[in-house]
């Protein structure tokens, strides 16, 4: 139990003029219920990044069924970064304004609608513009999805809880890249008379030089409407999963800063804050360069590695390993924080090394500094990555911690919005380069070394923990109406 002088009203310093009051008397609440949150809001991060990697993983027979090139399938991609960086203010405020709820619901809709247009005609000319609606409306809805995991664990699970919660939030989104990297090439077969012998990868080659057989294509189009339905039912039943339980917080708070932000701040005060935390830009940038270049680079995987006779199906493979050992190393750190808190900034310095190693043995390897074979390059690329977006999550919570009084929400639209920025320059890039593609390898080891050398400069700060110290582990019991749940 609380002492008294514990109960009495308490002023925590949060910056050089700003205080923050705190009650200890605030009675705090975990429920079970979490896990449910938890769990709609990983599905539809899931969903919302399959959908945006439909068409990297079946490059080749969307160039068949479609006359697509490189440009176009990187277009597609590009969309997601484009409109997350246009929509994030309206939606940040959203967020802010309305709450989790309403701010979900938003993003449901615009992925079952998205999804669903896709699903309206197979005619060249027409689904190729639907195709673009559609990854806008997808992009729109990952917003949220990608601003909001931090918000979500520190609004609905205690201290000790809270970065494994956001991990799961941010490697779910993540791990759509399986999603779109297993289902498109299962349902949608490779074309059976394209050969990829690395000598153009901006287009598909057709032996004989022949135009693709219109047999083929009808039956390429008819596999590719039966993956735009299936995704479509899954995004649609998130949909209804969000309008029937998806509230914006609990009864009671899980924590004492989950309670600061209940009464809404408003947004400009935040962005005050922010613009002074000169340690918030610090951490900022790395964020950005590393996660945004390489979740960009991963839709366009198998552009990378086709001019070294890696077939569609086994870059398809390829991306799933990846996604896969990006998910469970994230998870792990994340996890390992929430144990041994305190360490954020060594952690991710020591998992940007091993990226760093990874991605520059894959860059000698493609370069052919050292022999090629497809055994290394699997390692490499599978160690770069997995390794690399391990970091993501512990990056939102230093960030959070860094930033606090200021909104989870708030902050992590900052990082959104500056790592599509970096994810958009590089996609941008490809719509002028074509055909070489070994300079993503460059780009993606020399960013691993910037981002090592950036985040040796940071302060590590804790100020949100240092309030919920005081009284963790004290309320964990769950409520009378949770347990018939």
């Amino acid at each position: 139990m609380m002492t008294s002088a514990e109960m009495d009203e308490a002023e925590v310093v949060i910056d050089h003029d700003d205080t923050v009051p705190l009650h200890r008397d605030v009675e705090v609440q975990v429920y079970k219920r979490r896990w449910w949150i938890l769990f709609v809001f990983a599905g539809l991060g899931f969903m919302q990044c399959a959908v945006w990697n439909t068409w990297g993983p079946i490059t080749s027979s969307a160039k068949t069924a479609y006359s697509w090139d490189n440009a176009e399938i990187a277009r597609l991609s590009m969309w997601g970064t484009v409109t997350m960086i246009v929509g994030l203010i309206p939606f940040t405020i959203l967020l802010q304004r309305k709450g989790l709820r309403v701010a979900m619901i938003v993003t449901s809709f615009f992925m079952a609608l998205g999804t669903l247009i896709r699903c309206f005609s197979q005619d060249e000319e027409v689904f190729t513009i639907l195709a673009n609606i559609a990854a806008i409306l997808n992009g729109l809805s990952g917003i949220i999805i990608c601003t909001a995991p931090s918000l979500l664990s520190s609004t609905w699970f205690p201290p000790k809880e809270r970065t494994t919660a956001t991990g799961v939030g941010c490697t779910f989104n993540q791990l759509g890249n399986a999603g779109g990297f297993f289902l498109g090439p299962l349902i949608v077969k490779s074309p059976n008379n394209s050969s990829k012998n690395g000598t153009d990868p901006n287009a598909t080659l057709f032996l004989m030089g022949d135009e693709p057989d219109p047999a083929e294509v009808d039956v390429l189009r008819k596999e590719i409407m039966d993956y735009m339905w299936i995704t479509a039912g899954i995004c649609v039943a998130f949909f209804i999963f969000t309008i029937a339980y998806f509230p914006s917080k609990p009864k009671k708070p899980p924590s004492l800063s989950a309670n600061l932000h209940e009464e809404t701040r408003p947004l400009l005060a935040d962005l005050k804050l922010i613009s002074k935390n000169c340690n918030f830009w610090t951490l900022l940038i790395p964020y950005a360069v590393t996660i945004g270049l390489n979740v960009a680079w991963s839709s366009v995987l198998d552009i990378n590695v086709m001019p070294f006779n890696i077939s569609q199906d086994e870059a398809g493979w390829l991306g799933v390993y990846v996604t896969f050992g990006s998910v469970a190393m994230a998870l792990i750190a994340a996890r390992f924080t929430d144990i041994l808190f305190g360490h954020i900034k060594l952690t991710i310095i020591i998992l940007m090394g091993i990226a760093t190693t990874g991605f520059t043995w894959f860059l000698l390897l493609m370069n052919r500094c050292l022999p090629f074979s497809k055994v290394q390059m699997y390692i490499s690329v599978i160690i770069g990555a997995s390794f690399n977006y391990a970091c993501s999550p512990l990056f939102f919570e230093l960030a959070v911690e860094i930033a606090y009084p200021v909104s989870e929400g708030v902050v992590g639209g900052f990082l959104t919005l500056f790592w599509n920025i970096a994810g958009s320059c590089f996609l941008f890039s490809m719509q002028g380069i074509k055909e070489d593609v070994v300079w993503m390898d460059y780009v993606l080891a020399v960013q691993g070394m910037l981002v090592i050398v950036l985040v040796a400069f940071v302060k590590e700060e804790y100020k949100r923990t240092q309030l919920d110290r005081p009284i963790e582990g004290e309320s964990d019991e769950v409520s009378d109406e949770d347990r018939t749940t």
